[in-house]
């Protein structure tokens, strides 16, 4: 009896050991963040990324220095002041003229850029002029054929012939004094001719060169204004050549006067006219018609017609 009670107790207890446990699945715990690597505290950046930075303008200082010898035999020494402005340019403010060691003129720029140009420009603008390089601000030359040595100071950045200010010594005062500005300034003392060249005209298609001369006092003179044009002329492919005088009327023209108007103050001289006519037997004959100014007729007249091939005129 004994041994059977025991079994039952044994087996009352058999279920309970044998059924699982119930267990709550837990969410795994989320992995802990990763922390950025640390950047350096200025990266380098790669050679596409690279911009220019433009560099702070320089302080003033000689950008270029001239010998300027003079009819007496004296040679004065000129040195141009200035800056770079920015990466691109630089400019000179001042002009220190030098006899030997002393220091005998100083010129602005200021004092010609105010005179040239209307107000209303930035402050900065007036007190240097503006030019590619150091080696570009200041050129010497004979203007007017005197034997002394004048000077221009490169004025201004354009998509023409550069124009600079120009400086006439005067032996009187022994100073330098502003004479004009002109571009493409060129002495010829093989003819005495000062000549300055521009573009002109529709699409810079007028190449005009101003020719002058110093008159009885010697100051300079316009003598004539030669064109070359590319306007539709007889000719494709070849320009046209016409030369101006002024009317006496007009009176003395000077350098870096008011603009020249030649249709009102001038009249023709000379001029070569290309053309070409193709004849019957569909060759093409190719001249140039020259007329001259007749005083008598008060008109151009058509004086000769030359042949054109490019045999002679290459």
């Amino acid at each position: 009896m004994r041994r059977v009670l025991i079994l039952l107790v044994v087996l009352l207890m058999l279920p309970a050991c044998a059924a699982p446990a119930e267990v709550t699945e837990e969410e795994s715990p989320a992995p802990p963040l990763q922390e950025a690597p640390e950047q350096p505290a200025t990266a380098e950046a790669s050679p596409e990324e690279e911009v220019p930075v433009e560099e702070a303008p320089s302080e003033d200082h000689v950008l270029l220095t001239l010998e300027a010898p003079l009819a007496g035999g004296r040679t004065l020494t000129l040195e141009a002041v200035g800056k770079r402005l920015d990466e691109y340019s630089a400019g000179v403010r001042e002009v220190r003229v030098y006899d030997g060691d002393a220091l005998i003129q100083t010129i602005l720029s200021r004092e010609v850029i105010q005179a040239e140009w209307d107000e209303g420009m930035t402050e900065a603008f007036y007190n240097y002029t503006e030019c590619w390089s150091p080696e570009e601000s200041m050129e010497v030359l004979d203007l007017n054929f005197d034997g002394s040595a004048d000077f221009g100071l490169f004025g201004w950045i354009c998509n023409n012939t550069i124009p600079y200010y120009y400086w006439i010594w005067d032996a009187e005062t022994e100073q330098y004094q502003y004479a004009f500005t002109l571009q493409g300034a060129e002495a010829r003392p093989e003819t005495g001719e000062l000549t300055a060249e521009y573009k002109d005209g529709p699409a810079g298609s007028r190449y005009v060169t101003e020719v002058y001369k110093p008159g009885e006092t010697g100051e300079l003179l316009l003598d004539r204004v030669e064109v070359e044009t590319w306007e539709s002329t007889g000719d494709s492919g070849r320009p046209g050549f016409e030369i101006w005088v002024p009317y006496e009327e007009a009176g003395p023209i000077r350098p870096g006067g008011p603009g020249l108007n030649l249709e009102e103050d001038f009249h023709h001289f000379h001029v070569e006219y290309p053309a070409a006519e193709v004849r019957e037997d569909g060759t093409v004959f190719r001249y140039t018609e020259i007329l001259d100014w007749n005083q008598e007729y008060g008109e151009l007249v058509l004086t000769s017609r030359e042949e054109y091939t490019d045999e002679n005129h290459q």
